[in-house]
Parts: structure tokens; C-alpha cells; sequence
């Protein structure tokens, strides 16, 4: 399974951007910094990040994926065919961007983050799962206290 879908889908974007472009001049094709506000918002959903953590990803993100970008530019247009080159890229500014969300995220999206992306150890994936499990057996006990209370 992919380490990261999204990473890995816009890698393919920005390869096939100078050809999409030449090929179909009138098709839009989306920007990095698109791209960027799309996985923002996304991870705002999945994550429920508070303002503040969505302003610091969308910036870590409008930033990284523009470095990203115009480095994959760079080496495609340096004739470089190489899977192995993109690949050492792509990962480089992956492990950049987790290293700053570690910074903003709590540890409960930090590990949800992880496992969105594939990055949990079996292990990890293992409490994860128990605490939700955990999480939701204690807000169901809560609700049935309330409805009972209430009769």
C-alpha cells in the first residue's frame, strides 16, 4: 500500500504537468499552491485541526509543495529520467513537511495523520485502535447515563 496517496498522486500531477500543458493548453491543471489549500482542508476534516494548526499546515504546505514543485521541475528539465532521483526528492520533502506538522499536530493527530498516510507500525495501529475503541465505549456509557438521568 502506498505511504502516502496524496503525495504519491501529486507527484504524478507535477510530472505530467509540462506535458498535460502541451498537449492540452485549454485544460486547467491545478498549482501546488492548489493542491496545497486542497490537502489543508482536508486534513482541517479528518484531523479537526483548531484555526491556528490549519493556518500553520496550509503555510507549511503552500511552501513545501512550491519547493517540491519547482525541485521536480528542475530535475525534469535537467533530462533526468531516473524513478530513483524523483523518488529521493519527493521523499525528502515528505519527510520535511511530517517533521513540521509534528510540531503543530497533538499526538491524537499526529497518530491519526500517520495512519491517514500509512505511517503507523502495527503496533501503533494496534493502540489506536484500542483508545478509540476506548473513546467510544466511554461516550456511549455517557449517553446512557444522560438518558437515564433524564427519565
Amino acid at each position: 500500500m502506498s505511504r502516502n496517496i496524496f503525495f504519491s498522486l501529486t507527484l504524478i500531477a507535477i510530472l505530467t504537468f509540462s506535458a498535460t500543458s502541451l498537449r492540452a493548453q485549454d485544460q486547467e491543471q491545478k498549482t501546488p499552491e492548489e493542491m496545497a489549500a486542497e490537502e489543508a482542508d482536508r486534513l482541517e476534516e479528518i484531523l479537526t485541526l483548531k484555526p491556528h494548526q490549519t493556518f500553520f499546515i496550509d503555510s507549511i504546505l503552500q511552501h513545501d509543495m512550491r519547493g517540491m514543485y519547482d525541485e521536480l521541475q528542475q530535475l525534469q528539465m535537467s533530462g533526468t529520467r531516473e524513478y530513483v532521483a524523483f523518488k529521493q526528492v519527493r521523499d525528502k520533502w515528505i519527510a520535511q513537511i511530517d517533521s513540521a506538522y509534528k510540531k503543530v499536530l497533538t499526538h491524537d493527530q499526529w497518530m491519526q495523520y500517520c495512519r491517514s498516510t500509512g505511517k503507523l507500525s502495527k503496533e501503533e495501529l494496534k493502540a489506536l485502535k484500542a483508545k478509540e475503541k476506548a473513546e467510544k465505549k466511554a461516550a456511549k456509557a455517557a449517553a446512557k447515563a444522560k438518558k437515564e438521568e433524564e427519565q
